[in-house]
């Protein structure tokens, strides 16, 4: 699931088309999962060896941590978000492909057959359809953006056709924007996993929201396509300015929404990108950590 706020929101980042079809557009294989994952978003190698946390499988913007996490015997969710450009030429966020995307992807594909197994899930967008700069609900826009976001599905489709393909929806980008939010639902129609982030940023107003969010975003998810899988990526960091009761009800209350989803992902217990280090989960207080304890080591 990885690029982190712009301000304070961090990013993060995190199933399948059948196969067998008669028809010529390819389609994702089934990814072979026995148990519901549980992952936790890494930065280097040596976190595998620190994480406080039972996983089974993890997330990294890098190739040396994605083949730390192989080599362990964890699921791989992979990054691939060098497909978009920041901008087009207008300056349009996620309004085009990387110039060189398709020969970045053939080149990936050849160097990284060992991760490229049957199944794997790479992530192509991140937070889809969100523009903090320019929070608009624009039809034209983010149909410029959807465009984009198929002719990236369909190179991962054509140069890694074994991948199970996934973006991020963040529930900030749809508040208040009906247009966004049904655009981000046309997206899950079109991937095989998708993973949702609703952290919270220490604005009281916006709790209700996110919890409806949490709530109900599994549903519209499968709705949009019934066979997509769904990842909740679990806030794990907490800026010291924040309450700490109000900290912990919202993150008990959304840690049992995320019971719903198909599986979990956790960001910030120790890598937490730009935000300073010391708001990661294994810094929090006993009573914090305590509301984790499922999925901690003993």
């Amino acid at each position: 699931m990885k690029k982190l706020l712009i301000i304070l929101l961090s990013v993060a980042c995190l199933a399948a088309c059948g196969g067998g079809s008669s028809s010529s557009i390819p389609v994702s294989p089934v990814p072979p999962v026995v148990a519901r994952l549980v992952g936790e978003i890494f930065s280097s190698p040596s976190e595998l060896a620190t994480s406080e946390l039972k996983i089974n499988a993890g997330y990294a913007g890098n190739l040396p941590t994605s083949r730390a996490i192989q080599a362990s015997g964890k699921t791989n969710l992979l990054d691939l978000l060098f497909m978009h450009g920041i901008t087009d030429s207008l300056g349009n966020l996620r309004s085009a492909l990387a110039p060189d995307a398709e020969q970045k992807l053939i080149q990936y594909a050849s160097d990284n057959k060992d991760l490229l197994v049957p199944g794997i899930r790479v992530l192509i967008t991140d937070e889809v359809f969100w523009t903090p700069s320019d929070p608009g609900d624009s039809v034209a826009s983010l149909e410029r953006q959807l465009v984009v976001l198929k002719a990236a599905i369909a190179l991962v489709r054509k140069h890694i056709p074994q991948s199970s393909i996934g973006i991020t929806v963040t529930p900030y980008a749809a508040q208040g924007h009906p247009n966004t939010l049904a655009y981000s639902l046309k997206a899950v129609a079109l991937v095989d996993w998708v993973g949702t982030d609703p952290y919270w940023l220490g604005d009281l107003s916006s709790i209700q929201y996110l919890h409806s969010w949490s709530r109900t975003f599994n549903s519209m998810a499968k709705q949009a396509n019934p066979k997509v899988e769904t990842w909740f990526i679990a806030q794990a960091f907490k800026f010291v300015d924040w309450d700490q009761l109000t900290f912990n009800s919202f993150v008990a209350e959304q840690l049992g929404y995320s019971d719903q989803y198909d599986h979990i992902l956790f960001f910030g217990w120790q890598y937490v990108s730009e935000i300073d280090s010391s708001t990661a989960g294994k810094f929090f207080p006993a009573e914090s950590k305590a509301l984790y304890k499922k999925y901690l080591k003993p």
